[in-house]
This record gives C-alpha cells, sequence and structure tokens, in this order.
C-alpha cells in the first residue's frame, strides 16, 4: 500500500475542479445547453480521479485496469433506454462500491473517496445549480426536402403548430422525396 499525501491529494483535486468547471460548464454547456452531457461530464471525471486515486494506492495488474473500463463502457453500449446522468450514476456507484470494496487504505482515506463521489453528485445534478431544462426530443419522417436551414426550421414549426429549438437532418431520399428528422423543442 503507497501512504496517502493529502497535501497533493487536495492539490490536484483543485487544479482537477477548476479546469473540469472550466471545460464542463463554461466551455460546454454554456455552449450547448446540455444538461445531461454536462452531468455525466462532471461526475464521469469525479468518478474517474476518485478510481485513479484508490487503485494508484497499491499495486494491480494492467487487466484489472482493462477489466475495469471494460465494465464501464458496458454501460453505454447496453443501455439504449438509459440517459446520459442514469448511465453515470450507475457509474458513480460502481465506483463507491469498488472504493469502499478494496482493502488498499483505512476506512478513513476509503470514506473520503467515497464521499468526494457523493458531494460531487449532490453539486452537480442540484437543480438549484443547474436548473433542469424541460425540452422535447424527438425524430420527424417528411414527404419533402428542405435543405436551407432557416426555411426547414420554419416549415417544421408550420407542420408542428410550435417553435422549435433545433432541427437536423439525419437523411434525405428523393425517391420517395422526404427526410429524417431530429427535432429538440
Amino acid at each position: 500500500m503507497t501512504p496517502i499525501d493529502y497535501s497533493l491529494l487536495f492539490a490536484t483535486l483543485s487544479i482537477n475542479l477548476v479546469l473540469l468547471y472550466l471545460v464542463a460548464y463554461v466551455f460546454f454547456y454554456r455552449r450547448h445547453k446540455r444538461r445531461d452531457v454536462f452531468v455525466a461530464i462532471c461526475l464521469v471525471n469525479v468518478t474517474l480521479y476518485v478510481l485513479g486515486g484508490a487503485l494508484g494506492t497499491f499495486t494491480i495488474s494492467i487487466g484489472v485496469g482493462f477489466a475495469l473500463f471494460s465494465v464501464i463502457s458496458i454501460f453505454r453500449m447496453r443501455s439504449t433506454t438509459l440517459g446520459w446522468t442514469e448511465i453515470t450514476y450507475l457509474l458513480v456507484a460502481l465506483a463507491m462500491g469498488l472504493t469502499l470494496g478494496l482493502p488498499a487504505y483505512d476506512i478513513a482515506v476509503q470514506s473520503l473517496y467515497a464521499c468526494l463521489l457523493v458531494l460531487a453528485v449532490f453539486v452537480v445534478d442540484h437543480p438549484r445549480i443547474l436548473p433542469q431544462r424541460v425540452n422535447q426530443k424527438f425524430s420527424l419522417t417528411t414527404d419533402y426536402v428542405e435543405i436551407e436551414p432557416t426555411a426547414l426550421k420554419q416549415k417544421v414549426e408550420e407542420q408542428l403548430g410550435h417553435s422549435v429549438q433545433r432541427v437536423q437532418v439525419k437523411s434525405v431520399t428523393t425517391a420517395p422525396t422526404g427526410m429524417k428528422l431530429d427535432i429538440e423543442s
């Protein structure tokens, strides 16, 4: 077991959180307004920080690391009905179980890492910190083709009878004429 240097732990955690704030909130969320992906970016980062710290305190084989990341990747590949936030909560739960289950160090350090995960979930996914935007996402198949973005948005709004925020063309066919669109309103 490698001893924990608490000053280094808190220094690297502070640097990580400042950089995470820039990447996740300033650069990503303010541009794209995707709360679910923002939550995922933040919690995956903190989760991997905790796992790195937890796994770095003792010697493990590289096979254990690959096995861990293959388990994590299965969440996204096999979870078609779950969104980003739900998958991230599963990842956090996995990390807490792994962190608390490792016999590498004393219970105070294990608890510190697990509490860091819980605190990150509380802060990042708190509705007062980052309010939930209610938006609808759905697919639409048309019997027309319109490639000019402003005209397409206007035509879709007329067709649906309400305003939309975003229209993304997924495919266009010429025989029969039509398009498949992803709509966000």
